[in-house]
This record gives structure tokens, C-alpha cells and sequence, in this order.
């Protein structure tokens, strides 16, 4: 069943082939005959897709001839050329309705399929005098032509295709932001007031240590919370980008944000053994809230992964030419695989801490990204090492991205 908005798409397809109408320029100047046009033929229409007339045969693109008067009907169901110069003197068409209705002596017209196989219509010429176009090199140019155009059909329908799909997962995906970007603003609401119960609650008087300890670790929980949701929307807005904005900092600047951050990190744990140490001397290029935000996450996955008596040592120093902020503590079982792995490798039922999750190094990973360093794993006595390491100048945005990818 035809539908009239795909025949229209047929004719723009074609339409859209820059080459065609040098195709029917070159037909009609290499065989002599004056009109040549590329048709769409269906199992009821004849549909002209593209035309060059010289002859004042009075056919435009999306006119249309009787399908049963037209050759192209015996070709699409056969899917043979068809060539005869002199109609009048061919035994098989001097009677043949075709040439007779519409005048013709001279007449080719080759299938053109798509890439696929699937037939699409007709590259025809033809003339009301006779030429010598049944010469095999003739047949050879046309077929050539006709594939040409069949594969270009084919190559622009599967752009098409995957452009409609690439909107369609745009949209997608812009619905996705919305909904993380949402959920996430109505999360803090509520994790503020619990902090802040948490805290008027941890801070009132006569409360017995188990309950503190309780409550203590009630704070911690909600910091995590907090910290994740942050993550999450900073992804939705797409803030977590390869090449991110660094401006100059200076050094104190850089070492008061991370000295804030730490403080919140050791009030959110009061119950845990934290050790931490700022030395920053020198200038960076970098976003200080994006590095504090990757300390904070370095240091609660590292909380995660050991027992809650071990000291976890947590620093931010700058050497000759680097920025470096490290979390180090002893049980502390890491490598670099873990930084980039996939799968969740919880631990064993009723152990002390369980595996790192793709999830836990993901915002700190995209940061270090973004500021052209690289996390990285290193043993020490008794557990692991897990640093951050950047150059203290911004390298060529070309640089960045280069690194970024690889």
C-alpha cells in the first residue's frame, strides 16, 4: 500500500543526491537520447524522481505515468535492463504498447536497488529517434549509475536513521537530566534537616555513649548522602566535563577550601582516628571547589574500604611542579584496577569492609580528568595509597583533551 508521505520522501532522497542530475546530464550527452530520469517504481505507481528533458516530453519530478503503460513495471518484476535503439524494426517491440503509446524508437532503462537488494525503481532514457544505444558499453555506464545511486540511497537512509535515533536518545537522555536534576534537589532539602537533627541531637546533654556514637555515625551516613547526591547532580547538569574552566588560584586560596572541606570530613567522623595536614606553597591552576569535592570523595571511599580503628592520614601538598592530594591507611587493600572497575565486588558476608564499586571513583576520576591528572594507587607498609597528582600550570586545552582520552 502506498502512503503519499513516503513517496515524497522517495523523490527528496533522490533530491538529495548531489550527483544525480551530472548523471543525467552525462546519459543524455554520452547516448543521444533527450530525456533520461530516475523513477521510483512501485507494485501500482510510476513516480518521475528526477528529471532532465530535452525533448519537451512534459514529465517534471513527481509527475507520474500510468504504471501499466511503462515498461519499468515488466523490469520491476523481472529486474533485467531493458535496450532497443529502433523499436519500430525490433521483432520484440516494434507492437510493444510502451513505444507505441508514447512514441519512442530509442530506449534504456536499468533497476536500481539499494545496497540491501530491495528494489527501488528505474534509471531510464529515452528518445523518438533511433540511436545506437544497445552498444554493451552504454548498458555498462548505466548499470554503473544505477548502482551508484542505489548504494547512495541506502548510505543516506542509514544516516537517517542514525540521526533519528541519535535524537531520539538525546531526548532520552534529556529526560533522564531532568529527572536526576529533580530528584536531586528534593533530596537535599530533607538531608539538611536530618543533618541538622543529627546534630542538635549529638549535642544535647546527658546523652549516653552508645546513643552519641549512634547518632555520630547517623551524621556520617548523611554526609555520604550528601556528598552522592551532589555528584549525581553535578553529572545530570553535565558539570563533569573532559576539559573544565581552571583558573589561577592562589595558594592560599586552594589550601583554605581544602581546609574547610577536611574540616568536614573530621566532623562528620568524630569517632574515627583522622590525620590531616595543608601545605599548599605555590599557585595552581584548577577549580578549587572540583579538587575539594574530589579530596571529600577520596577520603569517604577510603573510610569505606578499612576497619573503623585504623588511622587514615589524609594531606594536600604541592611539590616542585604538582599538586598532589593523597588518603593513606593501613588495611587499606587497593589497586589500580579497582579505580576503573565495573562490577560491584562486595566483600564476603560479615567482613569489615567490602569491595570498591565503579560508582565510588567515578566523580573523582572525571575531576582529575579535568584537570589533566590521574588517580593512582600505590602500596605501602600494611595497605594502599590512593593520590591524586596534577601539574601546577594548566596544559594546552589540546593537551587536556588528548590526556583525557587516553
Amino acid at each position: 500500500m502506498d502512503v503519499p508521505n513516503q513517496v515524497q520522501r522517495d523523490i527528496d532522497a533522490i533530491t538529495r543526491i548531489a550527483a544525480v542530475p551530472k548523471i543525467l546530464e552525462v546519459i543524455t550527452r554520452t547516448t543521444g537520447l533527450r530525456f533520461a530520469a530516475v523513477a521510483r517504481v512501485t507494485d501500482s505507481r510510476w513516480i518521475a524522481c528526477a528529471v532532465r528533458d530535452e525533448v519537451a516530453f512534459g514529465l517534471q519530478a513527481g509527475g507520474e505515468l500510468e504504471l501499466r503503460t511503462t515498461i519499468c513495471d515488466e523490469i520491476r518484476q523481472h529486474r533485467q535492463p531493458v535496450v532497443f535503439g529502433h523499436a519500430s524494426t525490433n521483432p520484440e517491440f516494434a507492437e510493444h504498447h510502451t513505444p507505441r503509446l508514447y512514441g519512442l524508437e530509442s530506449y534504456i532503462s536499468v533497476p536500481i536497488h539499494r545496497a540491501s537488494g530491495a528494489f527501488f525503481g528505474t534509471l531510464c532514457a529515452i528518445d523518438p529517434l533511433p540511436s545506437r544505444v544497445e552498444a554493451p558499453e552504454t548498458l555498462q555506464m548505466m548499470e554503473l549509475f544505477a548502482e551508484l545511486i542505489g548504494e547512495q540511497l541506502e548510505s543516506d537512509e542509514r544516516y537517517a536513521l542514525s540521526q533519528a535515533a541519535l535524537h531520539t536518545a538525546l531526548d532520552v537522555a534529556k529526560l533522564r537530566e531532568r529527572f536526576i536534576n529533580e530528584v536531586s534537589d528534593d533530596l537535599k532539602e530533607p538531608i539538611q534537616a536530618l543533618v541538622m537533627d543529627a546534630y542538635l541531637i549529638k549535642t544535647t546533654p546527658g546523652l549516653d555513649a552508645d546513643t552519641r556514637e549512634r547518632v555520630a555515625a547517623m551524621e556520617a551516613n548523611l554526609w555520604r548522602m550528601a556528598a552522592l547526591v551532589g555528584g549525581i547532580a553535578d553529572f545530570a547538569h553535565d558539570k563533569l566535563v573532559p576539559v573544565a574552566p581552571l583558573v589561577r588560584t592562589p595558594a592560599a586560596t586552594l589550601a583554605a577550601e581544602l581546609q574547610r572541606v577536611l574540616s568536614q570530613v573530621v566532623s562528620a567522623y568524630p569517632q574515627r582516628v583522622l590525620v590531616t595536614a595543608v601545605r599548599i606553597d605555590a599557585d595552581v591552576d584548577c577549580d578549587p571547589a572540583r579538587l575539594g569535592q574530589l579530596l571529600v570523595n577520596l577520603a569517604l571511599n577510603v573510610l569505606r574500604h578499612v576497619v573503623a580503628d585504623a588511622a587514615v592520614s589524609i594531606e594536600a601538598t604541592t611539590t616542585a611542579g604538582s599538586l598532589i592530594l593523597a588518603v593513606e591507611a593501613p588495611g587499606l587493600v587497593l589497586s589500580d584496577e579497582d579505580l576503573g572497575r565495573v562490577a560491584d565486588t562486595s566483600a564476603a558476608p560479615g567482613g569489615p569492609t567490602r569491595g570498591p564499586r565503579a560508582w565510588d571513583f567515578f566523580i573523582a576520576g572525571e575531576i582529575a580528568c579535568a584537570h589533566a591528572g590521574r588517580l593512582a594507587v600505590t602500596p605501602t607498609p600494611g595497605g594502599s595509597r590512593l593520590a591524586f597528582a596534577m601539574p601546577l600550570q594548566a596544559m594546552h586545552p589540546t593537551a587536556r583533551a588528548t590526556l583525557a582520552s587516553a
